[in-house]
């Protein structure tokens, strides 16, 4: 038990801390990643915004050439190339007048050839009067009004919809990523907060056990002299002839049994949750185990006017188990069908193969369960709270400790009841060809 605890407690524990781990890795690797990115991205939006600049320039500069071819006289005069005023603007100095149309025509068919089709608006700037003669956009003249070193007219293009790219500063992966980590270390510190408290429950059951342990042995001392010194006060001539001592003689033999039956009980129980209990299996008829079970109960039964009837169907009723175990589950259901019918009680018990398996049916015409307490009645101390019942003597350990017997058999038990009008109780074991 000590290594299961600790495996439980350890292997949680490795395994948070490896995705903790795991996890730091990813967050510093994404984070290195994300810094390649944006780099990455930096440098394609500067190479694709270099390559629309060297577009428009080219663009541009072959408008000012045909303008230039078209004006003979002043083919030969020195021009200033196109110039970058910002992202989204570009001019074209030029000496002589501009035709506005022809320019447009111009700038839309060299446009095209260079694929490019961001929308875009035109304006013409006389130096000589340093005013805007055409214009297609506003303002023109207080934005981007230059001052040249030479006289003559210039023209710009205003790219409207342009809008520069800048690389995401801030991604919400790192972030998604951090709180990951914070929601493992919650992980890791709840696990460390429920270890404490399987280890601080796992003492408790220790001292439990110690202490259930030394008080059935404690309480089996007295138990045995009462039932030595009742036994030779039984036996005397004397008390013989006092017919109402002797009932009272036996009354204090038969509650002293059911006072050992059980502290036996309690110490069975502790021994089973700690795994202590050894079972010796052999080769088992349960048949002759029920037949015994029923010859021996049908003494409580009669005395309530009841009856106990078998109906014993199976023909292979071999299985394997412990002796002593088998037989207390058939006492424990025969026990728990007498005490939980209110009036003459009516037991049957059968039994009938089903492929590998025998099935061994008790069923009584008591009180019944109620479908919600199906689950709960085979659970530790657990009793079903209705009507009479809270006056059924008993600790709640019957159902429990049949249930853990049959999974130490490799068996199972299940129930079906309908409710004041009584159960059937339904075990099954493998049984040996």
């Amino acid at each position: 038990m000590k290594i299961k605890t600790k495996i439980v407690i350890i292997i949680p524990l490795i395994v948070l801390a490896g995705l903790l781990i795991t996890q730091f890795l990813i967050v510093k690797n994404s984070l290195k990643i994300e810094e390649e990115n944006k780099k990455i991205i930096a440098e394609t939006i500067k190479l694709e915004q270099s390559n629309f600049n060297s577009e428009v320039t080219l663009a541009l500069t072959k408008v000012r050439d045909k303008l230039i071819s078209l004006n003979k006289e002043n083919s030969n005069i020195y021009l200033d190339p196109v110039k970058q005023i910002q992202d989204n603007y570009f001019v074209v100095s030029f000496y002589d007048t501009i035709p506005k149309t022809l320019l447009g025509n111009l700038i839309k068919e060299e446009f095209q050839s260079f694929y490019i089709d961001q929308n875009y608006k035109i304006g013409v700037y006389d130096c000589f009067t340093d005013s805007i003669i055409f214009d297609k956009f506003t303002n023109l003249e207080t934005k981007f009004s230059l001052k040249w070193d030479h006289d003559g007219y210039y023209f710009g293009v205003f790219f409207t919809d342009f809008k520069k790219v800048e690389p995401q500063k801030n991604s919400s992966l790192p972030y998604m990523l951090i709180l990951a980590s914070l929601v493992i270390i919650v992980a890791i510190l709840f696990t460390f907060y429920l270890a404490n408290g399987i280890l601080k429950q796992k003492r408790i059951s220790k001292i439990t056990y110690d202490f259930i342990n030394n008080m059935t042995h404690e309480l089996k001392t007295p138990i045995s002299t009462i039932s030595l010194s009742t036994d030779v006060l039984i036996k005397s001539q004397e008390n013989n002839k006092d017919e109402r001592l002797k009932r009272y003689l036996g009354i204090i033999k038969t509650e002293n049994k059911r006072l050992e039956n059980q502290v036996e009980r309690v110490l069975e129980i502790a021994k089973l949750d700690k795994n202590k209990i050894n079972l010796n299996f052999e080769t088992l008829d349960i048949h002759e185990i029920i037949t015994t079970c029923t010859d021996t109960f049908s003494v409580p039964i009669q005395e309530r006017d009841g009856n106990i009837s078998t109906n014993l169907k199976a023909k292979n009723s071999l299985v394997n188990g412990d002796i002593i175990h088998v037989t207390n589950i058939i006492y424990n259901l025969f026990d728990n069908a007498n005490k939980y019918t209110p009036n003459k009680p009516t037991i049957t018990i059968s039994s009938y193969n089903s492929g590998d398996n025998i099935n061994i049916e008790v069923s009584d015409n008591g009180i019944g369960v109620k479908k919600e307490d199906y689950r709960d009645i085979f659970n530790k101390f657990y009793r079903v709270s209705t009507g009479d019942v809270h006056n059924v003597k008993g600790f709640g350990l019957g159902l429990y400790y049949v249930n853990q017997m049959m999974l130490k058999h490799e068996g199972s038990i299940e129930i079906k009841s309908i409710f004041n009008k009584g159960s059937v109780f339904t075990l099954t074991f493998p049984s040996i060809k």
